[in-house]
């Protein structure tokens, strides 16, 4: 899934659901209150709806969500896959931001590392746990786990300045460079494993469980 120089795979950039122009430079706050907010809450300073959530009918209702499809006839993701291609989306966006604007240093690079570190965190403990226990596409887990330590190691130390000073500038724009990839073979490997590894109801309440670790 890392990146590659010279690589005819689609641009990650079209993809993810994500709206351009999230800045990396805001913050993020905790959820809002769930009721009647059908799952939005606080993102880089602004009101985010995760799109395919919708509200519980009735006290304590698991309700998986209704099946939507693409402008050409496709089934599009909801429940965890659709929760985790939304903050890779949002992630892409922030590296866009970053990569445009040409940041090196450790204060402009934190709430992207910060995001990241979250989006790894629900991750670890929604998709890769239940499809590791389910014995589904666990090469594709651990290989999605180790690239995506790789990555948050170098934005680590680029936030302690552990990095060359002659060198610093070429090792985070690799980085984030091989998040863009990583990114995109998040929702190209991970997504489809997730539909076939659980129900809409599970995959409904696993959703929430991934919001509420990646919201922070």
């Amino acid at each position: 899934m890392a990146a590659a120089n010279g690589s005819s795979e689609p641009d990650p950039r079209g993809t993810g659901g994500a709206r351009a122009g999230a800045r990396s430079g805001e913050g993020s706050t905790g959820l809002a209150s769930r009721k009647g907010e059908r799952g939005r809450h606080r993102r880089h300073g602004r009101s985010f709806h995760w799109p395919h959530r919708r509200a519980k009918e009735g006290p304590g209702a698991a309700v998986a969500p209704e099946a939507t499809y693409g402008r050409n006839g496709e089934k599009l993701p909801t429940g965890l896959g659709a929760s985790l291609i939304t903050s890779g989306g949002m992630l892409l966006a922030m590296v866009e931001d970053v990569r445009m604007r040409g940041v090196v240093e450790p204060e402009e690079l934190r709430p992207l590392a910060d995001t990241f570190a979250r989006h790894s965190a629900a991750k670890e403990a929604t998709v890769r746990k239940v499809l590791t226990r389910r014995g589904i596409a666990t090469t594709v887990v651990e290989r999605d786990r180790q690239e995506g330590d790789l990555i948050q190691g170098i934005l680590d130390k680029a936030l302690t300045g552990r990095h060359p000073e002659d060198t610093r500038t070429l090792t985070i724009d690799g980085a984030l460079a091989q998040m863009y990839q990583y990114l995109f073979h998040e929702r190209r490997d991970l997504e489809p494993a997730i539909e076939r590894a659980l129900t809409p109801e599970d995959s409904e309440s696993l959703a929430a469980a991934f919001e509420a670790i990646s919201a922070g």
